[in-house]
């Protein structure tokens, strides 16, 4: 199973989220550009305020606002938001109880209004599996050090990261990577399961639990 999402190549280090959205929601509409324009006008629609990275909540939110059908796969009862806020975004620390109490607030309004597309549990790859079955694309949180690794890097950073999964086939999964990283190439790549597995292992890693978007075919109106 292997889905024809097409690829796009992030122009800023922190439009990772915008690019996986733009990649689905072209794969959905042939009408939409792949641009910079786009990326940009997406990612203003799913940012965490009052940080620049994407929210899934914003993500899942963009999809329903177009009449995609859409699930947001994510543990709710994990709270790490602190950590890989303050280790990964880099902000000033006598900013950093305003940004993260403005951020929690956010997050909890953003929760409501998405409520019924959000399946509360743990993931599993068989998750990935039953969406693509079913045709649908998969933008998922992952620790970029892995897909780093599996594109030939030697020695990467360990960042939350947002891919598109578009296809599977036995134990391999195939990945359009939108990365930033100046050594690697854009790219489409294939992961093993279980190195996919250690990817979408967020919370070891940044204390943010991991987060499968499941895009669908638009409603009819």
């Amino acid at each position: 199973m292997r889905l024809g999402v097409p690829l796009y190549k992030q122009t800023m280090d922190f439009t990772c989220g915008a690019s996986a959205t733009l990649m689905v929601w072209r794969y959905f509409d042939r009408n939409v550009q792949l641009s910079k324009r786009n990326e940009f006008l997406i990612w203003t629609e799913i940012v965490a305020l009052p940080f620049k990275f994407s929210s899934p909540y914003r993500i899942v939110a963009f999809f329903i606002k177009k009449r995609f059908e859409t699930k947001l796969l994510m543990s709710q009862g994990i709270s790490g938001e602190g950590k890989i806020l303050l280790e990964c975004c880099q902000t000033d620390p006598a900013e950093r109880k305003l940004f993260l109490d403005f951020f929690e607030k956010h997050n909890k309004i953003l929760k409501r209004h998405i409520t019924s597309a959000i399946v509360d549990r743990n993931l599993t790859i068989l998750d990935i599996r039953r969406a693509l079955s079913n045709r649908s694309p998969v933008i998922a949180l992952v620790d970029s050090y892995y897909t780093s690794k599996a594109r030939g890097a030697k020695d990467p950073p360990h960042l939350p990261h947002w891919i598109v999964i578009r296809g599977y086939d036995d134990e391999q999964f195939y990945i359009n990577d939108s990365t930033h990283e100046s050594d690697l190439e854009t790219g489409k790549m294939v992961m093993k399961g279980r190195l996919l597995e250690k990817a979408m292992d967020t919370y070891s890693r940044f204390g943010w639990p991991s987060a499968l978007v499941i895009v669908g075919s638009r409603k009819a109106n």
